[in-house]
């Protein structure tokens, strides 16, 4: 496509250098597996994944203003060169025949100004511009359980404000919308990488859905989408899925069903009577979601290859996607289920969200972790970028001076913490940064301190580049080793066989989200992995596999965990409903579990909430509830060659049980808890390596092994190879970054840090 002479050679001169010499050469990127692990490739040269990114919000979001331009300073001083700053098309596309490049090209110019070396990847926003939302109102997005809200029409507001509410959006099923958007941002990639900025372009990362994360409008509290749209691709899909009406009526169970009469799936057809959708009565709503979360990543596919397609040199292209945990139980409505399908894209070279934030995920004390299914992104060679929206709490100099070295402390803490987990996964990460002024460190802000970044302290900086320098060199000079033995495996796919509706299903997020939690609080390493990527395992390096929400499995998929996985004396934990439901055999229930677990088991039923109790020598009893009130399907185990662990309290069938197999052993755990057991028991029981105490948890990977407590003190630490260490640390949050095979300390040690910086401030 070709535009006008004329309004290139205008766009062109909007903005000009200061000399020749600011204009970088073309920059040309890709995501390469250097020493098993992605790394990003600048001009054929490596580039350790640690990133500075910019807010979208107001007085935060422009990098030629003092304060961004402050904080692209210090990262560049920091060794940082790699940034990401937001552009939206809304900021280009201005109205029906406007078409104005001043705002990307100066949020790569603004970059230059203040770090000549940098490389920018855009996060490109593809929502409708306002103006073409209001004027298309048959493409909005329809919720199935509430009307619009309408949203604040004044001040200064980010794009993506009001968008976790049921707002007027574009339905992401509109063809229109795509259509006339992948028309505009083909505009835009092939005018704006005219421009001598576009050189320093290496990357983009294609936006949309809630906060530009691919989530479904509104999916947060609400039930999105029955709009015409929706309806309209919800019947293209049933159409290719089964070519024919009879095919369709006999899977739905619908005698006159007509594939132009089906519409998207209202409440009542959502509710579900138990935990697990029937087969032969719910498979209206089984496929729908299937089809909402397919058009989710056919347009993302569709916008990355644009990027490919119109772009004049390689630049890598990513997408928030791939979110697991802290999705707050709503997969179904608005995750991210069609993982296998990005993985396997050849135009998604990364792929990113931010830090969980919860359960205990945010705090000091609490282990911070990634969204995703780490392990699994990595295997197949794509880069995981962790956006660590949650700033360390900056001492402030001038106000509370006694609480400076205090402050310093935690936040060295925290962010040691945060960096690391990105880095012993194989990962990298970007420190998103709000703009907003620090505080002291019982929270209060000082009228008249200034304004700083979220990252803006000496300390900080000092640690952001020395943590640079050291993960840089590791990850070239070392191959890529995981010093986790535990591998937990979950499931994408499980989702849309599930109850869905808000709060309707405890169990699965108990299982993704507090079993996790379970897992750092025990002082084991573990790698989450998707189910699909199994096969791609080295089963050797895990003694423990924990199969969590694992509810779908077909033949092949049973056929390797029995042959492969459940062998050479592993242990084995299966929780809740493990093959449950077998798509191959169009069958669901009790006897798929007992196949492939090898336990024998029976339906239990309760009147109240069910609730479990598990013995512990020489201590209280452990007692457990999952969800408020009773739910169906629930097993106990009734194997005379089993021995019982724990009971529930109503009824007292065995809850928890251990059985010794051919050539494994093996624990059935009816249901998950919220607590640290009784998970961290069967871990102790199962010979899972376990490093420490329950009040520190541990990472690992690439030979670095890190601690992180809230209380420091005189810590035992034991390394896999047998040895037994000891650290006497300071009194409040410490996280030490060691030598996984020696024990020995990485890094400066906190207090000369404190008193040189304090020192300079006093000066």
């Amino acid at each position: 496509m070709g535009y006008p002479p004329l309004l290139l050679l205008l766009t062109m001169s909007l903005l000009s250098f200061n000399s020749a010499s600011a204009v970088p050469s073309p920059k040309s990127s890709h995501v390469e597996m250097v020493q098993g692990r992605p790394m990003i490739m600048i001009d054929g040269e490596p580039h350790y994944p640690m990133i500075y990114a910019l807010t979208d919000t107001p007085s935060g979001r422009w990098t030629w203003e003092e304060l961004p331009q402050h904080n692209i300073r210090n990262f560049c001083r920091s060794s940082i060169h790699l940034f990401q700053f937001d552009v939206s098309l809304e900021h280009i596309w201005t109205e029906e025949d406007g078409w104005d490049l001043t705002i990307p090209r100066k949020q790569i110019a603004g970059a230059l100004q203040a770090c000549p070396d940098a490389a920018v990847i855009f996060r490109f926003h593809l929502r409708a511009p306002r103006w073409w939302l209001h004027q298309h109102p048959e493409e909005w997005v329809k919720y199935a359980d509430t009307d619009y809200k309408e949203e604040q029409a004044y001040a200064l507001l980010r794009i993506i404000e009001h968008d976790n509410g049921p707002v007027r959006r574009v339905s992401m099923a509109s063809k229109k919308w795509k259509a006339k958007i992948s028309e505009k941002f083909t505009q835009f990639l092939e005018t704006f990488s005219q421009t001598p900025e576009a050189n320093a372009l290496i990357g983009i990362q294609v936006a949309n859905g809630v906060y530009g994360e691919w989530h479904n409008w509104g999916f947060f509290a609400n039930e999105p989408d029955v709009s015409a749209p929706m309806t309209q691709a919800f019947q293209s899909w049933l159409r290719e899925k089964y070519q024919t009406e009879d095919a369709l009526r006999a899977a739905w169970n619908q005698p006159d069903i007509r594939f132009e009469t089906v519409t998207a799936p209202g409440m009542d057809e959502r509710a579900t009577d138990g935990l697990i959708r029937d087969l032969k009565t719910e498979r209206k709503v089984i496929d729908y979601f299937e089809c909402m979360h397919q058009v989710v990543a056919d347009n993302i596919i569709h916008f990355a290859g644009l990027v490919k397609t119109h772009w004049p040199r390689p630049i890598i292209t990513g997408t928030f996607y791939g979110y697991y945990f802290s999705v707050f139980g709503r997969q179904a409505p608005g995750g991210h289920l069609q993982l296998r399908r990005i993985l396997e894209s050849d135009v998604i070279d990364y792929l990113s969200g931010p830090q969980a934030y919860g359960p205990e995920s945010i705090d000091l004390g609490d282990p911070y972790r990634s969204r995703s299914l780490i392990t699994s992104v990595r295997l197949n060679n794509k880069l995981w970028l962790d956006e660590m929206d949650v700033e360390p709490k900056l001492p402030v100099m001038k106000y509370g001076m006694d609480h400076y070295h205090t402050a310093v402390q935690r936040s060295v803490a925290d962010i040691r913490r945060n960096v690391s987990f990105s880095f012993t996964k194989g990962m990298g990460l970007w420190f998103y940064d709000f703009n907003v002024a620090g505080v002291d460190l019982d929270g209060y802000r000082p009228k008249h301190a200034g304004s700083q970044g979220n990252w803006d302290q000496p300390v900080v900086m000092r640690q952001v580049e020395q943590m640079h320098r050291l993960f840089r060199q590791q990850a070239l000079e070392e191959p890529y080793r995981t010093e986790a033995d535990v591998l937990f495996v979950y499931d994408t796919d499980s989702f849309y066989y599930t109850a869905s509706l808000t709060d309707s299903d405890p169990v699965s997020h108990t299982l993704i989200d507090h079993n996790t939690l379970a897992a750092f609080r025990s002082g084991i390493i573990f790698d989450p992995i998707h189910l699909d990527d199994l096969p791609k395992v080295d089963l050797e390096q895990y003694r423990v596999v924990v199969f969590n929400n694992t509810y779908l499995l077909d033949q092949e998929e049973r056929a390797y965990i029995q042959d492969r996985v459940a062998a050479d004396g592993r242990r084995i934990f299966w929780f809740y409903a493990p093959g449950f439901i077998d798509e191959d055999q169009g069958e669901s229930g009790l006897t798929l579990v007992e196949q492939l677990t090898g336990f024998k088991l029976e339906t239990a039923r309760f009147d109240e909430a069910p609730e479990i109790s598990l013995p512990l020598s020489g201590r209280e009893d452990v007692l457990y509830q999952v969800g408020d009130a009773p739910f169906s399907p629930v097993f106990a185990v009734n194997d005379p060659e089993a021995d019982a662990i724990a009971h529930f309290t109503e009824g007292g069938a065995v809850a928890i049980a251990q059985k010794t197999m051919k050539d494994h052993q093996a624990w059935f755990v009816s249901l998950p808890s919220q607590q640290t057991q009784p998970l961290r028991l069967l871990l102790e029981r199962a010979g899972a390596h376990i490093y420490g105490e329950p009040d520190a948890f541990f990472y690992g990977g690439d030979g670095i092994l890190v601690m992180h407590t809230l209380t420091g003190g005189l810590r035992d630490i034991r390394l896999r190879n047998g040895t037994t260490i000891s650290l006497d640390l300071p009194e409040g949050p410490n996280t030490v970054l060691l030598d996984a095979d020696t024990g020995k300390v990485l890094l400066n040690e906190y207090d000369q840090e404190w008193e040189k910086v304090y020192i300079q401030y006093e000066e």
